[in-house]
């Protein structure tokens, strides 16, 4: 055996490459723990979707001294997060979405409020048939419609001098790359560093989402992905359910 290891070896060799043997113990690291690090101290952070803020919670643990600016349209879940850091004069609060441009727009706010969009719940879904229970709700009554004020990432920055963002993350179930094409400005001139994304893989919503309508916006722009993070749901048979994904610029990181 030895010996065949050796042939094998020197074969590869001759070819130009190198074997080694894998480590069994090998894991990608955590996402949280991937920002922290490659994120800077004191970053400038953009949560877009910031529910009650358990993002916000969650950066001021990761980073130093972060300045986050978070967006949610709900009111009542804006009130929530208002509570916790009405206070913090590093966390700047924003009551309204970011999309592709300034406008009103009808949103649908789910009972469960995190899984509220701009898209239609899909009626047919396991999912709104599993949550509906859960929330003792009929189908018809596990949605509201409000309309919600929309500004973009872009007419945001200018208005409040933001000339940098060192990480965006995006969490607007299905509406992030309408988030995206609201920041091409600041996209184009490599104004964002790091960008975290939120893909969702299961038919909550009538529309389907893919890579593509991420990466356009991304790609041509200096990202690479970096990271990918998988989450399944045992009450939906432990099939991927959504993924986070990590960009980064190409212009800041060695790739």
């Amino acid at each position: 055996m030895i010996l065949i290891k050796k042939i094998i070896n020197n074969l590869f060799n001759q070819l130009g490459y190198e074997i080694k043997k894998i480590n069994k113990d090998f894991k990608n690291p955590p996402l949280d723990d991937l920002l922290k690090q490659k994120i800077k101290k004191d970053p400038v952070v953009f949560d877009v979707g910031g529910n009650k803020g358990q993002s916000v919670t969650k950066f001021k643990k990761i980073f130093d001294k972060p300045i986050i600016h978070t967006f949610e349209p709900i009111k009542s879940e804006f009130e929530i997060m208002s509570k916790k850091f009405e206070n913090d004069k590093n966390v700047y609060l924003n009551n309204f979405a970011l999309g592709e441009n300034e406008t009103e727009k009808n949103f649908n706010i789910s009972a469960q409020t995190g899984a509220s969009s701009f898209y239609n719940i899909n009626k047919n879904s396991n999912w709104i048939k599993v949550r509906s229970k859960e929330y003792n709700t009929s189908i018809e009554q596990f949605v509201s419609i409000n309309k919600v004020k929309i500004s973009t990432l872009d007419n945001y920055c200018l208005k409040n001098n933001v000339d940098q963002i060192d990480l965006l993350k995006i969490d607007t179930q299905g509406y992030e790359d309408k988030v995206l094409q609201g920041s091409l400005n600041i996209l184009k001139n490599n104004k964002i560093k790091a960008v975290v994304t939120e893909l969702m893989f299961d038919n909550v919503y009538e529309k389907y989402f893919s890579f593509s309508d991420i990466e356009k916006f991304l790609l041509p722009n200096n990202f690479r992905m970096v990271g990918i993070y998988l989450y399944s749901n045992s009450l939906f048979g432990n099939l991927t359910f959504f993924a986070d994904i990590f960009y980064l610029n190409k212009n800041y990181y060695e790739l």
